[in-house]
């Protein structure tokens, strides 16, 4: 039986929490706070240039659209939008995607998910700590992607990609960041929890057309995750492999590299995949004692691991300059962004 996990196990009292690991490392790009909350944090100002104060709620309007406003203004209608949500999506329980985009500044999200996300980071580690920590940490990641997928675009001649767990298509996701540069690119989100795929769905329907599908699928199968891409991808052209927050939960290194070798073997020559895996600082006890107890409260497994051991997934792969880094050094387009506590971001090319 499933249990509850990430933050609707952090609004639970601790005798119903889980106690046992995640049954599969494919939920969502929830890696920029749910699993912070368990392993690693970041630090930045808010995506969109939000300041780290500002707490973003949106306005009333429909369910895809909505002004972003400061928190002293009226908070949206959300009985109102909440009538005309997608079959699938609850918006009277915490969604770990709604609350990701509420901290990013987007408008996908209800009170419900600020309320969580207010309770659940009260107590967040790290230099500025709280919501605003967190808000800080995953705006750095999501400024990452850009950057990694805007370089794939540019430099790369790369117009398709298969996005795995990407949580909700919002706020500078894969698509979003392509089309600054190439607006015919194309992409295949994939998410195995249902609720993320309908509301998703629902979220680009009007917007993207064929060459933006969000699909169901699992991390661990490659081959069913790959014949439905094909459905919409040319792989006889180069992909770009987006596996942001994803290999940190394979607690296997050996099944973690098979996996990615099952997807990578299926893309041509050119092809190029980025990943982003939370690190491991072995001189830093303090901190790798505190995210130790966070992991052990959830009762879930996120493995940090060491830059040599992150560059092992990319043994026989070409890796693009600047190698694997920490996520504010990566092609840092803005140096004044306060640094994130680590986490490794690479990109590397098929030969």
């Amino acid at each position: 039986m499933n249990r509850p996990r990430g933050v609707r196990a952090l609004l639970l009292p601790t005798s119903q929490r889980g106690s046992h690991r995640p049954d599969g490392p494919g939920y969502s790009r929830i890696a920029w706070w749910r699993s912070r909350r368990r392993g690693h944090a970041r630090r930045s100002r808010a995506l969109r240039g939000w300041p780290l104060w500002t707490c973003p709620v949106t306005a009333a309007g429909s369910w895809k659209e909505g002004r972003t406003v400061s928190e002293s203004a009226p908070v949206r209608d959300d009985a109102a939008i909440a009538a005309a949500a997608p079959a699938g999506v609850d918006p009277q329980a915490p969604h770990v995607p709604r609350v990701m985009d509420y901290l990013l500044g987007g408008t996908a999200n209800f009170e419900i998910d600020r309320q969580a996300a207010a309770l659940a980071f009260q107590n967040w580690p790290g230099e500025t700590g709280g919501v605003a920590g967190v808000r800080v940490d995953i705006g750095h990641a999501r400024a990452a992607l850009g950057r990694v997928v805007r370089h794939l675009v540019a430099d790369r001649g790369i117009t398709q990609f298969l996005d795995i767990a990407s949580g909700l298509p919002t706020m500078g996701n894969v698509h979003l960041a392509a089309r600054e540069l190439a607006p015919e690119a194309k992409v295949v989100y994939v998410d195995n929890d249902p609720q993320v795929v309908a509301h998703a769905q629902h979220l680009l329907a009007e917007e993207s057309g064929a060459e933006v599908v969000f699909l169901q699928g699992d991390f661990h199968e490659p081959g069913k995750v790959l014949a439905r891409a094909a459905e919409t991808l040319d792989f006889t052209r180069p992909v770009g492999l987006v596996l942001f927050g994803m290999l940190h939960f394979v607690e296997d290194f050996d099944e973690g590299a098979r996996l990615l070798a099952g997807y990578l073997g299926a893309l041509p020559p050119g092809s190029c995949v980025a990943v982003s895996h939370f690190a491991r600082d072995d001189e830093d006890t303090a901190m790798n004692a505190t995210l130790d107890a966070l992991d052990a409260q959830l009762g879930e497994a996120v493995v940090r691991r060491t830059r040599t051991e992150v560059e092992k997934f990319f043994d026989g792969l070409e890796v693009a300059e600047p190698g694997i880094v920490e996520t504010q050094n990566w092609r840092p387009t803005d140096t004044s962004w306060p640094a994130p506590l680590p986490m490794w971001v690479g990109v590397a090319r098929k030969r």
